[in-house]
């Protein structure tokens, strides 16, 4: 009877601790600071060169990143302000998420979206792409703050984000079919060539 008091109370007393780490750490990354921008987390799209660091997923128009890791972002057959404003009709319903950067000059806009439990904040750099007068495009830079790993949480965002925005600013354009319920925009997007 006393060792299985021990071990209830041992167990209880992890349960509490991991309670209370978990409670600690929601309530450090959903401080204030958590939602501004560190030093060198402002960058500029078009000159990030591979490797990328800290986990995240890069999509850039033809020929914008110079990085082998990123996926082709969709051409949209309007101008560029007029994408934006999709744009911000797509992220309008997202959760934690906070734009804290507008910089019209370089149509770059740079946000942080907390997860939910935790509350871990990913930095999430868009820039606008004008192609010419009546084409655009969008890329879009997704990367955790802190840790090594994020479970394909990035990459999810950015294939899910640039699927809704062509479907909301191409609603004529046919899809391809979905295949076992996977995005149609995983078919359609492909790693550019080194």
């Amino acid at each position: 009877m006393r060792i299985f008091r021990r071990m209830l109370t041992a167990l209880i007393a992890a349960v509490l601790g991991v309670a209370v780490f978990g409670l600690a750490v929601r309530i450090y990354m959903g401080r204030e600071a958590e939602n501004r921008l560190a030093p060198g987390e402002t960058i500029n799209l078009a000159e990030l060169r591979s490797p990328l660091s800290k986990p995240g997923f890069l999509a850039c128009p033809p020929g914008y990143c110079q990085t082998a890791e990123a996926i082709t972002s969709p051409v949209f057959p309007l101008p560029w302000e007029r994408l934006r404003d999709y744009w911000t009709e797509v992220v309008s319903g997202e959760k934690h998420l906070e734009q804290v950067v507008t910089d019209s000059e370089h149509r770059r806009f740079v946000y942080i979206q907390h997860s939910p439990t935790f509350r871990f904040p990913d930095v999430i750099t868009v820039e606008f792409v004008q192609l010419k007068p009546d084409r655009s495009s969008i890329a879009i830079y997704s990367r955790s703050r802190y840790g090594e790993y994020d479970f394909g949480k990035n990459r999810k965002r950015v294939v899910r984000w640039l699927a809704l925005l062509a479907k909301v600013a191409q609603p004529a354009i046919r899809r391809p079919e979905r295949l076992a319920g996977s995005f149609w925009i995983q078919l359609t997007f492909s790693r550019t060539d080194p």
